[in-house]
């Protein structure tokens, strides 16, 4: 199949999120596989003199947003073997920001329509038919509306998919949006977000009514967003769609985290020779000025500290955990101010015990992942969940909340592979960390559990075979074989 595949961000080119991972390693996985995937993402400023091999302008354009026509130059470039078009959009994406800007709805608007001019050119000018768009969150969701309704006749059948990578940021702007479109009114959604406005425009759920096919990134995921716990106001919506909706784990670049050949760790290990995991622990007990302690649990996290992560739970077991155990704690992430004090002050309070880093360090993560016995995400909701995936490959033992791919990933019991709790609650969560912290004292048992999730196959290859079929799917609604 020809697949085009559609996001705001791909790593390494640019990453806020795991949406970057999702987009620069599954069109890879997909071509390995056979199939003749291809990306496009914006051309940001921040990009420039940091892309490599760029060919181009291959093509060039006007966009209409509203009354104004603005200028668009696409470029290429590859990764790997998988082409990338850049849409080099100047009023769109010259500018610092990534996301988060007053027109983020005029720029992703842009960002949709150049996508329809490139699959013009590719199929007009180069001979490439888009059989398979794969749009990704709320920054692409327009596509399948544009090819389902005002572009049907010019692209004819095109099998449409739209991923969901986290309902809660949906792209929610005025009906002014409506004009910028220059789509009609369905998608129009009601809302509270705003005075005077009793129905906006809703990106993400013009995705969801359009889109042949809507996946998720965990087959739980894909479940609880149809409840109104955690269906953020769409739940309605999703439910008209439900026989449409499928959930596909993400997986991790096996390549790339692997402790057997990871630069960054202090020794490389695999599960048939796991001296060096030892090694990896107590370097990282020194880098965080913990006593070197072979016998002491470790805990680690790498995560933004937010709620949504489950930090103010793990705030309320810090009590019993400096004051009932003798685990160490490693926690690696920025964000929420109030969280951040919060943990920082633990960390000057029990500087042997607890060590906080604010800020963002790839090489670190590595370490913390190679070095801590067991690994936390007590999330309040996780769509997918890309930590505990490392975690397992580099044998550090998964405490995890039951939501999303955590509970799609994360088993306990006799075949398990590591703790999880069920209700948000901080009591669950130490009875969780408790239970880790026993089996952690098993010296039989505590390397079997270890090595079992080293075993597990969480590769791309293993999901973008699910893509496939996924497409496949697609394919056969609009009647193709």
């Amino acid at each position: 199949m020809n697949i085009l595949f559609a996001a705001a961000e791909v790593a390494p080119l640019i990453k806020t999120g795991g949406l970057a991972d999702v987009a620069g390693a599954l069109p890879q996985a997909l071509r390995r596989l056979g199939h003749d995937a291809r990306i496009v993402m914006p051309f940001y400023r921040r990009m420039r003199g940091s892309v490599t091999a760029l060919t181009g302008p291959i093509t060039a354009s006007f966009l209409p947003a509203g009354e104004r026509q603005e200028q668009m130059r696409i470029f290429k470039t590859m990764l790997g073997d998988t082409p990338i078009y850049l849409l080099d959009i100047p009023a769109a994406f010259e500018r610092d920001s990534i996301y988060g800007d007053d027109d983020d709805d005029r720029r992703f608007c842009l960002f949709a329509r150049g996508i329809l001019v490139l699959m013009l050119h590719l199929r007009d000018v180069e001979g490439w038919q888009t059989e398979v768009l794969n749009g990704n969150d709320w920054h692409t969701a327009l596509l399948s509306n544009y090819i389902k309704t005002f572009y049907a006749y010019t692209f004819g059948q095109i099998a449409t998919v739209y991923t969901i990578h986290n309902l809660a940021y949906q792209g929610i702007f005025s009906p002014f949006t409506l004009y910028l479109s220059g789509l009609n009114e369905g998608g129009m959604v009601e809302t509270s977000a705003g005075p005077g406005f009793e129905q906006q425009f809703n990106f993400m759920a013009r995705g969801i009514i359009y889109a042949d096919i809507v996946s998720t990134v965990s087959p739980t995921y894909a479940q609880e967003i149809l409840s109104t716990e955690y269906g953020e106001r769409l739940d309605g919506l999703l439910r008209t769609r439900q026989d449409h909706l499928v959930g596909i784990l993400n997986g991790i670049d096996y390549e790339f985290f692997n402790p057997q050949t990871d630069p960054y760790i202090a020794a490389n290990y695999s599960v048939d020779a796991i001296a060096g995991k030892a090694i990896c622990k107590a370097a990282l007990q020194r880098e965080c000025g913990f006593p070197e302690a072979p016998d002491r649990p470790l805990l680690g996290m790498v995560t933004r500290l937010a709620e949504q992560k489950g930090l103010d739970l793990l705030d309320q077991a810090m009590a019993w955990l400096l004051g009932q155990t003798d685990a160490q704690l490693v926690l690696l992430g920025t964000g929420q101010p109030y969280l951040e004090q919060a943990f920082a002050s633990y960390a000057r309070a029990y500087p042997d015990r607890v060590n906080v880093q604010l800020r963002f360090d790839a090489a670190l993560a590595q370490r913390i992942y190679a070095g801590c016995d067991a690994f936390l995400m007590p999330s309040r909701y996780e769509p997918g969940g890309l930590g505990q995936l490392i975690a397992l490959r580099y044998g550090t033992v998964p405490i995890v909340r039951a939501t999303g791919g955590l509970n799609d990933t994360v088993r306990e019991g006799w075949d398990g592979n590591g703790f999880r709790f069920h209700s948000y609650i901080a009591q669950e969560l130490i009875d969780a960390i408790a239970r880790c912290l026993t089996s952690f004292r098993d010296l039989t048992g505590w390397p079997i559990l270890r090595a079992r999730g080293m075993r597990e196959d969480h590769s791309w290859e293993s999901s973008a075979r699910e893509y496939v079929a996924m497409y496949e799917w697609a394919r056969r609604e609009i009647g193709h074989s």
